[in-house]
C-alpha cells in the first residue's frame, strides 16, 4: 500500500503526492475526509483544517491479509497492551495521544478494518467511543449553496481549503494541492470568493469554519 502510517501528522499534500488524486474529498460534520483506492483497500485520511495536516488513517479491506500488514506497520514490533476491548474492536494505545483501534467481523471472524491516530480524531468519526463523562460534540460542518465554478470531471486535480465565517461569506480560499496547471490555480481566490455558504454551526449556533473541496478539471 502507498499510504502508511508514516502519513500521520504529515502534510496532506504529501500523501497526495505519494498516492495520487483523492477518490472523494468531503467535510462532514464528523471531520474532513481525504479518500483514496489503494491496492484494494479504502483509506480514510482525516485531516486538520487548520495545518493541512494527516490526524488519523481509516483503512477497510476485503482481504484480511491487506490489513495485517498495515497493522503490523503501523504498531511496530508488537502490540502493547489493550487500551480498550469492544464488543467487534480492540484499541490499543501506542503513546500519549495515538490509537490503533483492529475491528473484526463477528460473522465472519475475520479482520475488516483498521484504523491509527490521535485518540480524539478516532472519537470525533465514532471508530472509539467518547469518554462518558464527555458529551457529542454538536458540530454542523459549512455546506455549499452557490459556486461560482462547478467540480468538474478532467484528469487534473486541485484541492483548495476555504475558509467561511459566521455568515457563510468566503474569507479565504488556498490551494492545498496544487494541479499541474499553474494558470487555473492562480484564478481560484478569485473565482471561488463570491461562493456562498450554509455557515457551521455549534450547538445551534453558526460559527467561522473550513471545508476542503476537490475541483477536477
Amino acid at each position: 500500500m502507498c499510504v502508511t502510517a508514516a502519513a500521520l501528522a504529515a502534510p496532506v499534500a504529501a500523501l497526495v503526492r505519494r498516492c495520487g488524486a483523492p477518490a472523494r474529498v468531503a467535510s462532514r460534520d464528523d471531520g474532513h475526509h481525504f479518500t483514496f483506492l489503494d491496492d484494494g483497500a479504502t483509506v480514510d485520511a482525516l485531516v486538520d483544517p487548520d495545518r493541512e495536516l494527516v490526524r488519523a488513517l481509516d483503512v477497510s479491506s476485503p482481504a484480511p491479509q491487506t490489513l495485517r500488514a498495515f497493522a503490523s506497520e503501523a504498531a511496530g514490533p508488537a502490540l502493547p497492551d489493550t487500551d480498550f476491548a469492544f464488543a467487534t474492536s480492540r484499541a490499543y494505545r501506542l503513546d500519549e495521544t495515538r490509537e490503533l483501534v483492529l475491528v473484526y467481523d463477528a460473522t465472519l471472524e475475520r479482520l475488516t478494518r483498521v484504523a491509527i491516530g490521535e485518540r480524539a480524531a478516532l472519537q470525533r468519526v465514532g471508530i472509539m467511543p467518547l469518554p462518558v463523562d464527555q458529551p457529542p460534540f454538536p458540530y454542523v460542518a459549512p455546506v455549499l449553496r452557490h459556486s461560482a465554478l462547478a467540480d468538474g470531471t478532467g484528469t487534473q486535480t486541485t484541492i483548495v481549503r476555504i475558509d467561511v465565517d459566521r455568515n457563510g461569506i468566503v474569507r479565504n480560499v488556498a490551494v492545498v494541492v496544487a494541479s499541474t496547471d499553474a494558470a487555473f490555480d492562480a484564478t481560484l481566490a478569485s473565482r471561488l470568493g463570491d461562493d456562498t455558504y450554509a455557515p457551521a454551526r455549534l450547538s445551534g449556533r453558526p460559527i467561522a469554519g473550513s471545508v476542503f473541496r476537490e475541483l477536477r478539471h
